[in-house]
């Protein structure tokens, strides 16, 4: 069965096509550099096609929450964001400080006060070549939306906890594009859908010598059965913003409380996660996912449940993001909603 016969469409048959294929998206605002201005239309909310951020993966991105009219943690994602885009020799003209002042702008037209905050840095567009010189201009890229569940999850990990899978068959991302959080992400996708397959959830990747990597998007933590919270080394795997976090609550609040002996990161064979050796697992990332892992390979991890260093960590996470707790003042950036 063919399809239609394609005809040229008119400007407004465009936007109303556009219009109704976005729908209520949740989508609030859009920065476009190359456009110069902030977007409040979804359907016009739209990436040039020839922009290499698009046809050849050469961009990066970050994230940071939006959380009762403040960007949580927007410095440090920057941070990571600036050392990417030099990884990945992607020239620009800005600087720190001007990147953050666009994403603040943004979210003061994004009509929320609590939301989800993605950008990307790109090349820009120029053409289909792999050559970045086609390009006269690099681009920077923000949108404010509605929060989603991570992996459009439906449930309260927190009651439910998750179950994963080894991933087998896809394979680990090279070293340098695994330190580069791009916008080449295929090998994440296909690590999510394998894990999936096998009933998992994320996916556990594992490397060649047996040592525990990451997940598809999100770092891997261990409470061992001394009360040892151990994470894998950042060689080869993302430089995660969440669990550095996580561990620095470990080593202070979590200490104190007794929850946890001590916070190392160092490597830890997938074998040493069966048995009574680990008392918990999780997965974390985009500043307050923390999702317990119950079980693993079809294997209960510690006694199949929840366990108080996941409810702790989480309860904290979510405290200083959303709770009114304190946090570190350098971590807030107030969004003007006036101009």
């Amino acid at each position: 069965m063919t399809g239609p016969t394609p005809y040229v469409l008119s400007e407004s048959e465009v936007l109303s096509r556009l219009r109704s294929k976005r729908g209520e998206t949740g989508y609030r605002a859009m920065f476009s550099s190359w456009l110069g201005g902030i977007i409040t239309d979804p359907a016009l909310m739209q990436i040039p096609l020839d922009d290499h951020l698009v046809h050849r993966g050469h961009g990066v991105f970050d994230t940071c929450t939006l959380s009762d009219g403040r960007l949580y943690r927007l410095g440090v994602h920057m941070d990571r964001l600036l050392h990417s885009a030099s990884l990945a020799r992607i020239e620009h003209p800005w600087s720190k400080e001007e990147l953050i002042q666009m994403v603040a702008d943004t979210a003061g037209k994004a009509d929320i006060r609590d939301g989800a905050v993605r950008y990307w840095l790109s090349v820009g567009p120029g053409g289909f070549s792999p050559s970045p010189q086609e390009c006269p201009e690099a681009c920077f890229y923000c949108v404010i939306f509605d929060p989603i569940p991570l992996g459009g999850a439906h449930s309260d990990p927190l009651t439910d906890g998750i179950s994963e899978a080894t991933v087998r068959d896809t394979p680990m991302k090279p070293t340098l594009l695994a330190t580069i959080k791009s916008n080449n992400y295929l090998l994440n996708v296909l690590t999510h859908m394998e894990a999936v397959d096998r009933g998992g959830t994320f996916g556990i990747l594992v490397d060649d010598d047996g040592y525990v990597a990451e997940s598809c998007v999100l770092n891997v933590v261990f409470v061992t059965e001394n009360g040892t919270l151990r994470t894998p080394p950042f060689d080869g795997i993302l430089f995660g913003t969440t669990v550095r976090r996580v561990m620095d609550l470990a080593s202070t609040v979590l200490l104190e409380e007794g929850l946890v002996s001590s916070v190392v990161q160092s490597p830890i064979l997938a074998s040493e996660v069966s048995g009574d050796l680990v008392k918990e697992m999780f997965l974390c990332g985009g500043d307050t996912h923390l999702y317990p892992v119950i079980s693993w390979d079809g294997t209960a991890v510690g006694d199949g449940q929840i366990g108080p260093v996941a409810e702790r960590l989480t309860e904290l996470l979510d405290g200083e993001a959303f709770g009114g707790a304190p946090g570190d003042p350098v971590d807030f950036i107030d969004v003007n909603y006036e101009h």
